[in-house]
């Protein structure tokens, strides 16, 4: 109905076409006008007809449209109804199904509800019975308990009967393995990393041990000797052994006092950790012993020869600094018997100073090198520090394995350096006080025969003398 304007207008435009025709037509073959007037009402009246045949046309078009839209949408909505139809059946399967799992869920938990204490207490036993086994010593002996323990991704399935039993049984065999001495054959590990086959001796959960040594357990792999062990514990394994005693030296604390043992550094081990810098502190060490031991030696024998000389003051030898310092006393004496006793008491004094510097000859060394042990050590703790702070600027602080280089070298630089430096000051004081001790009895016993041979010149007539 909304297209009919549309051909009013198309209908009105072709008649005033054709009226405009006939009337050129009628003009170019002088047509009368009703003739004129009747062909356009013919005209018209064709037009009309087709207008109105056009216009039926497209209204059953439209009907049919209408009818077919209708036919669809009616379809739909059928379609519809029976989706919710069947939605509405299958909420209703679920109500019912939903009731049904409920009913089955109470009913199967008022039937286990005995039994699931029973299984928890089953799965609880058995997880820290795990926990024990995988941590003792008889483990390597009954490798069939931990492969009845050892978890699995079947863990959830309800235990049978035969769970139970071997569960059991399970526990009876490891009450009785923690107190049981018990030797079996069994593969280690030695300490060139080569496995082994012998016997084991194992004392309850506390120790495994072989005729070589100690053993320690390690992760699915063979027991292995540990690295360091005492010479006392190792003989005290083979005799056991052997069966040659009935006791055996025992670590109450499961290896941990062998696992320090091992973890404990040697004294070449504490020497590297040093660096360059423990390596110099030794060699000063080193070389101020022997420059002390020798002038130690030499002090000594300077002693006992200057003692020797103390009985036989009217022979002097050359070979001791007394001897020398009487020599030339007199050879002094005799060339110039008249000059003042300051000449006398001035060769004293130079003679006295020049032995005295011969008898603490290398003693200046050895104080320098025990003033330079202690800072080399403050070196070597200053640049181990310099390395820590490197790795920790580096790694962060979580490893510490990182660190310990530099705190090793930092610690074991400070140690060396005192421990170097106790001894030469030790060995300079005693070297000191030896010198000392001879220089005085120089001294002394010069002194005494300068007074005694000035005061015989001054009581004797000078030509007498």
């Amino acid at each position: 109905m909304k297209k009919q304007p549309w051909f009013s207008s198309l209908g009105l435009l072709l008649c005033l076409l054709a009226s405009a025709a006939l009337q050129s037509a009628a003009a170019s073959q002088h047509v009368t006008p009703e003739d004129y007037w009747r062909g356009l009402l013919e005209q018209t009246r064709s037009a009309s007809v087709e207008r109105r045949l056009t216009e039926e046309a497209y209204l059953q078009l439209a009907q049919q449209d209408t009818q077919a839209q209708a036919q669809a949408l009616a379809e739909v909505q059928r379609a519809l109804a029976a989706a919710e139809q069947r939605q509405a059946d299958l909420e209703q399967a679920q109500l019912t199904l939903e009731a049904e799992l409920q009913e089955t869920q109470e009913r199967l938990q008022r039937r286990s509800a005995s039994l699931g204490e029973v299984f928890a207490i089953y799965r609880e036993e058995k997880s820290n019975l795990f926990g024990l086994v995988s941590d003792a010593f008889y483990r390597h002996q009954y490798p069939e308990l931990m492969a009845f323990l050892q978890p699995s991704s079947t863990s959830e399935r309800l235990p049978s009967v035969q769970d139970f039993e071997t569960l059991w049984q399970s526990l009876q065999q490891a009450w009785i393995a923690t107190g049981q001495v018990a030797a079996y054959q069994g593969q280690w590990i030695d300490q060139q990393g080569q496995q082994q086959t012998d016997r084991l001796i194992r004392l309850g959960d506390l120790q495994l041990m072989q005729a070589a040594g100690m053993l320690r357990l390690r992760d699915q792999q063979p027991p292995a000797l540990w690295p360091r062990q005492s010479n006392a514990l190792r003989q005290s394994a083979a005799n056991f052994g052997a069966g040659q005693t009935a006791s055996v030296l025992l670590d109450p604390a499961r290896g941990m006092t062998l696992q320090l043992l091992s973890r404990q550094p040697t004294l070449i081990e504490r020497v590297h950790q040093g660096g360059v810098v423990g390596y110099l502190i030794l060699l000063l060490g080193v070389l101020g012993l022997l420059v002390a031991a020798v002038q130690s030696v030499r002090l000594l024998a300077e002693y006992r020869r200057v003692k020797t000389q103390l009985g036989q003051l009217d022979q002097p030898q050359t070979n001791n600094a007394l001897g020398r310092v009487m020599a030339a006393l007199q050879s002094s004496y005799q060339q110039a018997q008249q000059q003042p006793p300051e000449a006398l008491e001035a060769r004293l004094d130079e003679m006295l100073v020049r032995e005295s510097a011969a008898l603490e000859r290398g003693l200046a060394l050895v104080k320098l090198l025990a003033a330079m042990a202690p800072l080399l050590g403050l070196l070597g703790t200053v640049t181990g520090m310099i390395a820590t702070f490197q790795a920790i600027t580096l790694f962060g602080t979580g490893d510490p394995a990182m660190m310990a280089a530099g705190i090793s070298q930092a610690l074991v630089t400070t140690v060396l350096g005192l421990l170097t430096a106790v001894p030469l000051l030790l060995a300079h004081l005693l070297l000191q006080g030896r010198s000392r001790l001879v220089a005085r009895l120089l001294e002394a016993e010069s002194s005494a025969w300068l007074a005694a041979t000035l005061a015989t010149r001054s009581t004797c007539p000078r030509s007498a003398v």
